[in-house]
């Protein structure tokens, strides 16, 4: 057994110092693995597709704010020119993977900046493996970008306090921009580093100067943008899907942050008593810390904290906002505050226990992903063959919601294809369909002089009386024309109807 031992430690001597490139290095390889290793073996889902629709736009009118009536347009226009590489699922996943790789190693230099050479690896490996960060690296949406800009924000701002330089203070500016360019929320971590500065430094005029002249760079850059910025918070208060949160939810999108929807429903349950469990050790070590580890330490915990918080109060106040996923941009600072608390844990706390569980769930929730379809992302590109297949001329496909159009727009676009005008609650507002695509007001519209009908029905969310009114249209024409047995896929159903027999109406 002291031989096994003396063996053990004398091979764990001979392994690269924590400091060593090495490492990184590691961690860079298992990180392009996990964000490349299935990411076109799903459909896009109706956000991606739709994605896929901003980008093959003119790259002034995404500028312009022209399509995107929600977001800023910074994913858009780089994904405009992304898409020069190709169309299909794995590149325009690309980019976001892409993104992701590029985050770790920014979270292992913030690491190294802010707390230890020990700390930056623990976060940069975190990045790498959670399977929040996994998830939306293979997704088209913009939350991949979002946290790699985040990431470098922060990094921006610990340089700029470093070193009280007119330059850093400009990149920081810069920084500033882009991110706001890239999503709104920034506004919540803008404040939380502003207030940061004014505490600590509440004599050191550099600091102020520094921080205004940051401002101004931001507002230069940004300023342009900001009608438009204005224009789309009024959409969102006028009219937007999200309903009033709980205040339950800040607990949820700290799991959200860790696991996204990847861990199986019945271990639900211990990833919430994980994650709380280690995320409150982790901020009473910030608190018991001393000097410029504890102020660090409760300034990531701010950022993490102050965003969701500050969106809960204007969901309950004015108009409700929160969306778990926009919270991406705490991302890194939920990392770093992660791997400090790996790095450096507590004399007799049981956080390394708790992490040794995490790494658990993270392994069976990756698993989970990899391995069984994802809820969020129907099959459509089977859909598609099977309309592509049957496809005849004469026929219109006709879809009673967004979240099959804009999908089969991608997968089926040689069908000529018609969404029902007929959602009070849609998401997306009248002038959108100006390019992205056609609506009408009735399925007779949609019919006339038709020789077949493809009907698209999707398993969503809705309101009761829209569900109504949709089984009605399928009813209807089940009984109408002479229909054959639907075509069911997980989540969507595909009706196809012989216009020219007519048993009544």
């Amino acid at each position: 057994m002291l031989a096994v031992s003396s063996r053990l430690r004398s091979l764990l001597g001979r392994l690269p110092r924590v400091e060593s490139p090495v490492w990184l290095l590691a961690v860079l390889v298992l990180a392009c693995v996990l964000r490349l290793l299935h990411i076109g073996a799903s459909s896009l889902w109706a956000d991606e597709a739709f994605s896929w629709l901003v980008a093959r736009q003119p790259a002034w009118a995404i500028l312009a704010q022209r399509l995107e009536p929600i977001l800023p347009p910074l994913y858009h226009f780089l994904l405009h020119f992304w898409i020069r590489l190709g169309e299909s699922e794995t590149v325009l996943r690309g980019f976001s993977a892409l993104c992701g790789l590029l985050t770790v190693p920014v979270i292992y230099a913030l690491g190294r900046e802010l707390f230890t050479p020990a700390t930056g690896l623990a976060a940069a490996l975190l990045t790498a493996v959670l399977p929040f960060q996994v998830y939306f690296a293979q997704e088209t949406r913009l939350y991949a970008l979002v946290i790699l800009l985040s990431a470098l924000l922060l990094w921006g701002f610990a340089r700029a306090c470093e070193k009280a330089s007119g330059w850093r203070w400009v990149v920081l500016g810069f920084l500033f921009a882009l991110n706001l360019c890239a999503h709104y929320f920034t506004a919540f971590t803008l404040l939380v580093l502003h207030a940061f500065v004014l505490l600590k430094w509440p004599q050191d005029r550099r600091y102020w100067w520094g921080l205004l002249l940051a401002d101004g760079v931001a507002l230069v850059l940004w300023g342009p943008h900001a009608p438009s910025a204005l224009a789309q918070t009024q959409q969102v208060a006028t009219g937007f899907w999200l309903s009033t949160p709980s205040p339950l939810e800040l607990v949820k999108t700290l799991v959200y942050l860790l696991f996204s929807h990847t861990t199986p429903v019945f271990l639900n349950p211990v990833a919430l008593f994980m994650a709380l469990s280690i995320i409150t050790l982790v901020a009473w070590a910030g608190v018991r810390a001393r000097g410029e580890a504890r102020q660090r330490a409760l300034l990531l915990l701010a950022l993490v904290l102050a965003p969701n918080l500050i969106a809960l109060v204007i969901s309950w106040l004015a108009k409700p906002v929160y969306l778990d996923r926009s919270f991406s941009l705490v991302a890194p600072a939920y990392v770093l505050l992660l791997g400090w608390g790996l790095a450096h844990p507590p004399k007799g706390s049981p956080v390394r226990v708790l992490y040794g569980v995490l790494a658990v769930l993270i392994a069976i929730s990756l698993g989970n992903y990899y391995l069984n379809p994802d809820p969020a992302k129907p099959p459509f590109r089977e859909v598609g063959g099977g309309v592509r297949e049957g496809w005849r001329e004469g026929d219109v496909l006709f879809h009673l919601h967004d979240s099959t159009y804009l999908p089969l727009r991608y997968y089926a676009p040689g069908a000529e294809s018609y969404l029902l005008n007929n959602d009070p609650e849609i998401w997306l507002p009248p002038y959108t369909w100006d390019w992205a695509g056609q609506r009408i007001q009735s399925l007779d519209e949609a019919i006339a002089g038709r020789e077949r009908l493809w009907l698209v029905t999707a398993d969503v969310q809705m309101s009761q009386e829209l569900a109504e009114r949709h089984r009605g249209i399928v009813e209807r024409a089940a009984r109408s024309y002479d229909c054959e047995d639907a075509r069911v896929w997980y989540g969507v159903s595909l009706l196809l109807c012989d216009l020219r027999e007519v048993d009544g109406e």
